[in-house]
């Protein structure tokens, strides 16, 4: 084991404790930290971690990254990969007049190309003042066999977005109106604003760009977009939104991303897990390195719990771990047919609190990092051994339990390094400071 690394550090005592602060510098740190998502690109290792104005969730929230060449003994300085368009960025619980990005999530497409998908709210205060959300107004249609995104202006008339950016009027007629980027909407030459926004444009203590809102609007709610990178994270794609592509009308104003990693079966399929609030977790799959997504259909949510992880086992099934509604064991569900169908089976016996967990399958084992307390504390390695009982990984034998830390411990992410080697990266704080710290799998066994 080795000692802990300081990844992401909080610059407010705000938001984080006074005498933490002191280590934020221009090469971890930011206003506020939440969120690890950590997985290794062709021997380079990815952190990426949620960039906020504040400890909450909402606000001014951007995706950032680090990235490590060397196993994650040294790392290079935070760089911000998507940034929400905003009318006010100040780092107060009590500013949300800004769109936000929260919860990446990483897989490895078989050709090698890096994806992240990633929550987009536009905005609002997301799942914590519902009254903001547009709870009827449709995000997308189906124009001449294409899936549209939708907005309105003030009469809550339609209009459709090309895959151009060309917008479309309520009868399907041009106009000349155009969104560019993230939601900047332009009439001819002029800048009109931003479609995710309402409102003027107010203060702004974060030295961010800051706009004001458009006349035709989005529908507030939480969207899904995704990011490529070709070369091991050091270039990446401007955020896409896939959303369309599998949002179901029951999903309501919230389908989201379980944070952590995704995974790549042997398939060649990429599996990203996604939940909706109060219905079951959601699995989103692409066969063509991330161009397009779907969900089954006969099988809109699984049985499972929140934000969830998953693996794949030697004989193929993929095991799927939630999150307990409270403190106790685990809840599992498991796929036979490469993720399009799931079951709930018997929970397994690591005890939790309410919160995210992580876990990677490597050979005949599954580690699980998560807290071990009835509150978010003393974060524990768990090693399990899979069994040939009830045909492979209904069960699992849990034969260690290693500390990874002592005192407060949530969200964590586990990566393998090498054939010998994992890391862990998790928030030591209740905000804004997260480590990162190496395991020898030979010792875990």
């Amino acid at each position: 084991m080795s000692d802990p690394k300081l990844l992401f550090c909080g610059s407010s005592p705000a938001f984080l404790k006074e005498e933490l602060t002191k280590f934020s510098n221009k090469a971890n740190g930011g206003v506020a930290f939440r969120i690890p998502s950590i997985i290794n690109a062709n021997g380079t290792l990815i952190a990426a971690i949620d960039r906020a104005s504040s400890g909450a969730d909402w606000g001014y929230i951007e995706t950032a990254i680090r990235r490590s060449e060397d196993g994650g003994k040294t790392w290079s300085d935070l760089e911000v990969i998507a940034a929400p368009p905003a009318r006010e960025a100040r780092p107060s619980k009590d500013c949300y007049s800004s769109g936000f990005f929260i919860d990446p999530c990483i897989a490895i497409a078989p050709n090698g190309d890096v994806i992240m998908v990633v929550d987009f709210w536009a905005e609002c205060k997301g799942l914590f003042k519902p009254n903001l959300l547009d709870k009827t107004k449709a995000p997308y249609a189906q124009i001449n066999g294409k899936t549209l995104s939708v907005i309105y202006d003030k009469n809550d008339d339609p209009y459709y977005i090309n895959e151009d950016g060309s917008v479309l009027d309520k009868d399907k007629s041009a106009t000349n109106y155009r969104v560019k980027g993230l939601g900047y909407l332009y009439k001819g030459d002029e800048y009109l604003g931003n479609i995710f926004l309402h409102g003027e444009a107010g203060v702004n203590e974060m030295g961010v760009d800051v706009t004001f809102g458009a006349p035709l609007t989005a529908p507030r709610r939480c969207y899904v977009y995704m990011m490529k990178s070709s070369d091991n994270g050091k270039t990446w794609t401007k955020p896409k939104d896939i959303t369309g592509m599998f949002l179901k009308k029951s999903d309501g104003f919230f389908l989201g991303v379980a944070p952590g990693v995704g995974l790549t079966t042997h398939s060649g399929r990429i599996i990203m897990p996604l939940y909706a609030g109060g219905k079951g977790t959601v699995a989103i799959y692409s066969d063509d390195n991330g161009e397009t997504w779907q969900r089954t259909g006969d099988q809109p949510y699984t049985e499972n719990i929140g934000e969830w992880q998953l693996v794949e086992a030697p004989d193929n099934t993929l095991i799927a771990f939630g999150r307990q509604k409270k403190y106790g064991k685990t809840p599992v569900s498991i796929s036979r047919n490469n993720g399009t169908n799931w079951v709930k089976v018997k929970k397994t016996k690591i005890y939790a609190p309410t919160c995210q967990k992580s876990i990677i399958a490597v050979d005949d084992y599954i580690l699980c990092s998560h807290a071990s307390e009835r509150k978010r504390a003393n974060g524990m390695l768990s090693v399990g051994r899979l069994t040939n009982k009830k045909r492979y990984c209904d069960r699992v034998e849990w034969i260690s339990h290693k500390p990874i830390n002592e005192g407060f411990f949530a969200y964590s992410c586990l990566v393998q390094i090498d054939d010998d080697t994992i890391g862990v990266m998790y928030e030591s704080q209740p905000s804004s400071y997260l480590e990162f710290k190496t395991y020898k799998i030979s010792e875990l066994l």
